[in-house]
């Protein structure tokens, strides 16, 4: 053959000579497989197998070899163990088991198998298969595989019986290795008495604890949610000087975080001093999101930051954001923090971040930060449909209904189409801020509106009392939809009360149950508002009865508004038969209830009534601290009532409470502080609330801790946070009227012109109050000329003058001792029709008792009488005075007693201590000492009446019956004490005089020295100078022998 034929039989070849190589060995390869050629285990015939598996391995062929033969082995135990299959494993294994010495890893996987299925005969079976094939199993190395493979099961028992057989039966040595397994398994069991055992045992045998083991313990314990032990294993871990694992403390949160007891974790890692790992601290942030628990990521981020040079891992910061946000932190936490967020280059937002961290802004009314956000997305072109929606939520909660709907235009403009949902919040929006075009226009164009929007513009038109409103919007959703709900009517419904046309209502009424047949409990209740409304109690309890009679049972709304129509009326016998039915249906008193009734207390409530209510809410169990405008209402009560006690424990309660105070609630509380004199605590809520929580102070905010200052005689500090806020904040005259009676009361009169000044330059409209407090300023020093000017500046700016203008004129005809003008004033007050109340009665009698102008005082008195004005604790306390000066004891009497049971008032402490001081300006100090113990009874005295008791005795010469005195109203004797004062508030003015008198009369061993002792034991502090006049020998006139002993009482 050529060379060129050979060339063109290659040539044609060429493209097939894959396929033929491809056809030549493939017959080839079959033959070498069906001859098992290289020991592979020939396969069984086709078929399934009883559990419907297609076996994978057939029995072994005599001259398989034997290392293939458990290779495949493994490979076959391994598939059906991560499949599930612990029986199929099982029987393959026992097939096998008895011709071929399993390996390690196969040991393993069966002993692992027989757990799961037949964990009794596991011990039996695994003994068998080692003593069959010797001395091969017999190795530490097959000990620990078949121990791992128990101490996944959970089988404490079992693990501790192979242990036993394989070092007791088969001689295998214990090693460091096996203890860890041993130890991993029982912590794994939960079985915290074995681990404790073991580790004794490693001890006795002299092995020490590896880090490993430690681990081990720990991750046995948390993998079945064993926190405990595992939190007292890291502790152990610690003492031996090991460190816990990056994973171990993952571990530890992520369990803490499933049974809820994150903060006992975090506090361990702080105690041991232990870096949470970037997962771990992700996790904590996740977990403070959904609990809203601010103060524990507030610990975490601190400790995070310090081992981290001030960065956070990246996973951790859009939880920690959105927690800050929820608790009200957005100016002072969130805000930092974003701009750190945006700063880090390797830090991904996402527009869904943003409009995450926008909806989480609406709910704290963070406005300010939102915006800051959505700068940041119009910066990046992070616009969506979505984000808008979300600043409008944030808009809307904030009551700013105006600037939502100045997005609209900012939305067309970028192209976006709002959806049905947006349009709806559109049309709402704009009715709220009264922008009636754009929501008519918005109603034109949007979409089919579904019905809860056409709901929405419903409660819109009910909100702006427009009725016919919305009957129109009915009638066009009556059009798109056959029958809607009734739902929907009660909507009308409810426009139709709030706009207070309640025939019409009545009318709509009927038609609903005309079209649904019965009426529900929502238009019961939304029906009995209206009634209520009108004052109709009567025609309230006639919808009740009509209810029960229709079988719809009452609930808290319709009895709370009927309490409500009873308490407006301060018809409080009305109020409390409400609230008896309220409860006999089974309804307690809610936060509204209470509300409404301590309401009603500061218009129309006595003692007996404030009691009855307070009681309500003691019994409630309302948590007063979470309800805040309960909590408002019930602090202004009190310091209405001067219930100063119940108000030092709402204060206390409050300052415990975990909730964050809104602005609103920030001027109670500093107001409340006021009432106290704790002017620290108004400070510390000032600065928590500017400094802290960045929140900018609102007028009333302002004028509350202006008032708190100048009442505390803080003028100047006053006047320096006026100046440095009314720029930002704005001034009114109620700021300016308090720091010109702070001006008044300090003498100050120049400066309280000065602040007139000030408030005409700022174009601040006068009123009656500023000038009242203006003239007051100027009658304390009865400077009439002045008042004279104001009076023309009054007339001037058409302010007309007062009761309270006309009070203050006498008071400064009655400073300058001009008594004859203050009647004067005092009778044409009376033909002008402005004597009211008894203040400026009490005045003029006051100052008559003080320049002896005693025949004014009588006519005047006559008037009083005439006119028949209601008196006073002041006045009776001014009468009093008055009789005792007039040496008219038994007059004084009558007139503290006859006074306060004519117009049904108690006498106070200021009233006992008036008549005290009368007894003993007329020699009657007896009387005094009778009026004092009666004060104790009740528990009224306080240090003034106590000082003036002191005193008059001291006077009369009885000072063992003074110390006496003291010993009784203080309970140093019997340890109940008697007065109202506490240890505290004690002056030690009040007992100077009695240890001076006592050592001046040789009594200071025998009485001063035992009654110092009792009042250390009480707890009252007793400083140098109370010591030095009962020990003082130069005011003492007793023996020298006397003086070692007190030296040494001194020493003590």
């Amino acid at each position: 053959m050529s060379t060129f034929q050979v060339q063109s039989i290659i040539d044609f070849l060429a493209p097939w000579w894959v396929e033929l190589c491809f056809l030549v060995s493939f017959p080839f390869g079959y033959f070498l497989v069906q001859s098992d050629f290289f020991g592979h285990v020939p396969t069984q015939k086709k078929g399934k197998t009883k559990n419907g598996k297609q076996p994978y391995l057939a029995p072994p062929a005599r001259h398989a070899s034997a290392d293939v033969r458990i290779d495949k082995l493994q490979k076959t135990l391994e598939r059906e163990v991560s499949a599930g299959d612990m029986t199929a494993a099982v029987k393959l294994w026992r097939k096998h088991q008895a011709t071929v010495p399993s390996s390690t890893e196969v040991l393993k996987l069966a002993v692992q198998a027989l757990t799961a299925c037949s964990p009794s005969t596991v011990l039996k079976e695994v003994s068998q298969h080692i003593e069959l094939h010797g001395a091969k199993l017999k190795t530490p190395q097959a000990a620990l595989a078949i121990l791992d493979a128990v101490g996944h099961g959970k089988h404490s028992a079992l693990l501790d019986d192979l242990s036993n057989m394989c070092h007791g039966k088969m001689g295998i040595p214990l090693t460091c290795q096996w203890y860890e397994t041993l130890l991993a398994g029982h912590a794994f069991a939960g079985n915290d008495s074995r681990v404790k055992e073991v580790c004794k045992e490693m001890k006795e045998a002299g092995i020490k604890l590896s880090a490993r083991a430690h681990s081990l313990i720990i991750k046995g314990y948390l993998r079945t949610a064993k926190l405990e032990p595992a939190m007292d294993h890291a502790k152990h871990m610690c003492r031996e000087g090991f460190y816990v694992p990056p994973f171990a403390v993952v571990l530890l949160v992520r369990v803490a975080v499933e049974q809820q007891c994150l903060e006992d974790v975090v506090s361990l890692c702080t105690s041991l001093k232990l870096q949470l790992p970037d997962e771990a601290v992700t996790i904590i942030f996740e977990d403070c999101l959904r609990h809203s628990s601010f103060d524990l990521a507030l610990k975490v981020e601190t400790s995070a930051r310090g081992t981290r040079r001030g960065v956070l891992p990246n996973a951790a910061y859009d939880p920690l954001l959105k927690v800050y946000v929820i608790a009200g932190e957005a100016e002072a936490r969130a805000a930092p923090l974003w701009r750190e967020m945006i700063s880090k280059a390797d830090l991904k937002i996402s527009e869904g971040l943003c409009v995450g961290i926008l909806a989480r802004s609406a709910e704290s009314r963070s406005i300010k930060f939102a915006e800051e956000v959505y700068a940041y997305c119009l910066a990046t072109d992070k616009i969506s449909i979505a984000l808008y929606s979300a600043l409008m939520k944030v808009y809307a909660y904030c009551g700013h209904f105006d600037l939502a709907c100045d997005l609209y235009p900012e939305i067309l403009s970028r192209g976006l189409e709002p959806d049905a949902v947006m349009y709806g919040c559109l049309m709402r929006f704009a009715t709220e801020c009264g922008h009636v075009e754009l929501s008519k226009k918005l109603f034109e164009i949007a979409p089919q509106l579904d019905v809860q929007n056409y709901m929405s513009l419903i409660r819109a038109a009910g909100r702006d009392r427009d009725a016919n409103r919305a009957f129109e919007l009915l009638g066009k959703l009556l059009q798109t939809t056959s029958q809607p709900d009734i739902v929907v009517f009660n909507c009308v419904l409810d426009a139709c009360v709030c706009s207070g046309d309640l025939p019409r209502a009545k009318a709509f009424v009927e038609e609903i149950r005309s079209r649904f047949g019965a009426l529900d409990v929502i238009t019961y209740n939304t029906l009995v508002k209206g009634v209520a409304a009108a004052g109709d109690v009567d025609g309230c309890y006639e919808l009740l009865r009509q209810m029960k009679k229709e079988g719809v049972k009452s609930t808290d709304i319709f009895y709370n508004c009927i309490i409500n129509a009873a308490a407006c009326a301060g018809n409080f016998s009305q109020a409390w038969e409400a609230v008896e039915a309220m409860q006999a249906d089974g309804i307690k008193a809610d936060h509204y209830t209470l509300s409404i009734l301590l309401k009603a207390l500061k218009r129309y409530g006595n003692a007996r009534e404030s009691k009855r209510v307070l009681n309500l809410l003691d019994k409630s169990g309302i948590d007063i601290c979470t309800e805040e405008v309960l909590l408002n209402t019930l602090l202004e009560v009190c310091m209405h009532i001067g219930e100063n006690s119940r108000l030092r424990d709402l204060l206390h309660q409050q300052e415990r409470s975990s909730a964050k105070p809104s602005l609103h609630l920030y001027g109670a509380l500093i107001k409340a502080n006021n009432c106290l004199r704790r002017i620290n605590k108004c400070w510390s809520l000032w600065h928590e609330m500017v400094e802290e929580r960045h929140l900018e102070p609102n007028e009333v905010v302002l004028g509350c801790m202006l008032d708190a200052l100048v009442c505390n005689k803080e003028l100047d500090d006053a006047l320096a946070l006026f100046r440095t806020w009314r720029d930002r904040v704005g001034a009114n005259s109620v700021m300016y009227s308090t720091l010109i009676k702070g001006f008044s009361a300090a003498s100050r009169t120049d400066e309280a012109m000065e602040m007139w000044q000030d408030i005409k330059d700022a174009g601040i409209p006068m009123n009656a109050v500023v000038y009242n407090a203006l003239i007051d300023a100027q009658a304390r020093s009865g400077n009439t000329e002045k008042i004279a000017q104001l009076r023309r500046a009054m007339q001037r700016d058409g302010v007309e003058p007062d009761a309270i203008t006309y009070s203050t004129m006498v008071k400064s005809h009655c400073v300058k001792g001009d008594m004859s003008r203050a009647l004067e004033t005092l009778k044409e007050m009376q033909d002008m029709g402005l004597v009211r109340d008894c203040v400026v009665f009490n005045t003029v009698l006051d100052w008559c008792t003080k320049h002896n102008r005693m025949d004014i005082a009588d006519g005047v008195l006559e008037d009083f009488e005439r006119l028949n004005i209601q008196p006073s604790n002041f006045t009776v306390g001014i009468l009093v005075k008055m009789y005792g000066r007039r040496r008219q004891l038994e007059r004084a009497f009558q007139v503290a007693q006859q006074l306060p049971a004519k117009w049904g008032f108690k006498p106070n402490a200021q009233v006992c201590t008036c008549l005290m001081s009368a007894c003993f300006l007329n020699n009657s100090p007896g009387k005094a000492i009778e009026v004092f113990n009666d004060l104790l009874k009740v528990g009224g005295a306080d240090s003034k009446s106590l000082g003036v008791a002191l005193n008059g005795l001291i006077r009369t010469g009885r000072v063992r019956e003074a110390a006496a005195l003291v010993e009784d109203a203080l309970g140093l004797s019997t340890g109940s004490r008697r007065s109202s004062f506490t240890y505290e508030t004690l002056p030690t003015e009040c007992l100077e005089p009695l240890f001076t008198s006592l050592a001046q009369r040789g009594l200071a061993e025998e009485v001063a020295m035992p009654l110092i002792s009792k009042l250390r034991k009480a707890g009252i502090s007793i400083n140098s100078r109370l010591l030095s006049s009962a020990l003082d020998p130069s005011k003492n006139n007793g023996p020298r022998s006397q003086q070692g002993n007190r030296a040494s009482f001194l020493s003590q």
